[in-house]
């Protein structure tokens, strides 16, 4: 056939290497270099920070951000297992650890607000459960629409530039930073405001610069992953799922100080999947996590399908078979690993043990594996140092944090990108609005 193998070969060339890749990113940030003044400084090019540069530069400002990676929105990639659940409509601020300061930022309507913003990106989505995704399926969709209207906005993307010092004065603010293809090539601008919109590890709100300004900060450390938990039989059903109601119990407390329904996989260290990451922002070393493997059945039904008897098998219709066998030798096993007891303590017969351990699988935490994959990192600047509804510092009023650089964190599902997006906004807003007053 005529062309088929100019069409062949297109098909066959290969991708450029990582090698090549990161030349071609370092040859365009060296030719981004930003302007040596600016109304408004971005510090951090991830989600909020975007956002934040967006909105100010559409507000009539100059915007500069400055990105330490070579790619603007690279985190925003990771997201929803790169398919990017980018909001949810069950955005409720008693989700996140610090309610009455997210509900101020929030205001009356904050999916409208998030919603409204994306639509006019030239985003459409789809609604699965409670949680929206990009029509795309592909979070590179959310990332891509928010740099083009960076750009038709005139916002300058200054990647590879870590910021190393953040000095204030009399007419607003000077921040040198450092070339990442250069450690020893520094630069530096000026700026009448400041947006810190980094998060994560490398948080300017968890470093030295923020702490030189007098400003305080809760240590990071990371949320949303795994959890280790004492090594036990359970270690054997390594892989298995199950949806389950998850209780965290501290100490010996009468009644759980969390619980929460949704699918549960066991691991040969602990527990995952999106229940565990949700308790993983709640719990501590020595919590008990109690495992209800059949929600929707009472322990009167539970009895009536096991029997007066029990057989092996008894319970395959309403466990993973796998899991049903373990429980039924921990029972008859009488295994007790000390957890506290929700209720009475099962009697010594194997019908009692047997629905004891449905309901009420023991397990001890021992602490967080992050090297599995944290999504987010709790602390940040401390909220109290921020007025919530303009985002602006009360020490140094043409400062603004917004996204992960502050103490906000929220369960899965859509929330923490929410926050990003809503904070963004806010920030932005009113960072062009103390350039104006400023100028």
């Amino acid at each position: 056939m005529p062309g088929s193998k100019s069409r062949t070969r297109a098909r066959g060339e290969r991708r450029p290497s990582r090698a090549q890749r990161e030349a071609e990113l370092v040859s365009a940030a060296i030719e981004a270099a930003p302007s040596d003044v600016t109304d408004v400084c971005v510090v951090g090019g991830g989600a909020a920070g975007l956002v934040a540069a967006i909105v100010a530069a559409e507000e009539g400002a100059s915007v500069v951000v400055l990105e330490a990676e070579l790619e603007c929105g690279r985190s925003i990639l990771a997201t929803g297992n790169g398919r990017c659940n980018f909001s949810t409509v069950r955005l409720d601020p008693r989700r996140y650890n610090d309610p009455e300061f997210v509900r101020a930022t929030f205001g009356q309507r904050p999916l409208d607000d998030v919603l409204g913003f994306f639509r006019d990106c030239g985003l459409r989505w789809s609604l699965e459960d409670d949680r929206l995704y990009p029509l795309s399926r592909q979070a590179a969709s959310v990332r891509n629409v928010l740099l083009a209207r960076a750009r038709r906005a005139g916002v300058q993307l200054a990647c590879g530039r870590r910021l190393v010092a953040l000095e204030p004065r009399d007419d607003g603010w000077r921040l040198r930073f450092e070339a990442r293809w250069d450690a020893g090539r520094r630069g530096e601008l000026r700026a009448q405001t400041v947006v810190l919109a980094t998060g994560g590890t490398n948080s300017v709100g968890g470093g030295a610069l923020t702490d030189d300004l007098g400003l305080e900060r809760r240590p990071l450390s990371p949320a949303l992953c795994p959890v280790a938990c004492e090594d036990s039989p359970l270690s054997l059903l390594d892989g298995r799922r199950a949806q389950v109601d998850l209780s965290l119990v501290r100490d010996d407390d009468l009644l759980p100080c969390w619980h929460e329904r949704g699918e549960l996989l066991f691991r040969d260290y602990g527990i995952s999947g999106i229940v565990t990451f949700d308790l993983s922002r709640r719990t501590r070393p020595g919590d008990w996590a109690l495992v209800d493997l059949v929600p929707d059945h009472g322990a009167s039904e539970l009895r009536q399908i096991v029997g007066m008897d029990p057989e092996p098998g008894c319970l395959d219709g309403v466990l993973d078979p796998e899991v049903a066998r373990l429980l039924e030798r921990l029972a008859r096993e009488r295994w007790d690993p000390g957890a506290p007891q929700l209720g009475p303590a099962p009697r010594d017969d194997d019908v009692d043990w047997l629905v004891h351990l449905t309901k009420q699988l023991p397990l001890r935490i021992t602490g967080l594996v992050a090297q599995k994959g944290a999504q987010v990192c709790q602390g940040g600047l401390q909220n109290r140092q921020f007025d919530p509804q303009s985002l602006r510092c009360e020490t140094y009023p043409s400062l603004l944090a917004c996204g992960e650089a502050l103490d906000v964190d929220g369960d899965c599902g859509g929330l923490n990108l929410s926050w990003a997006w809503k904070s963004g906004l806010v920030a932005g807003r009113s960072a062009a609005e103390a350039a104006r007053k400023a100028g």
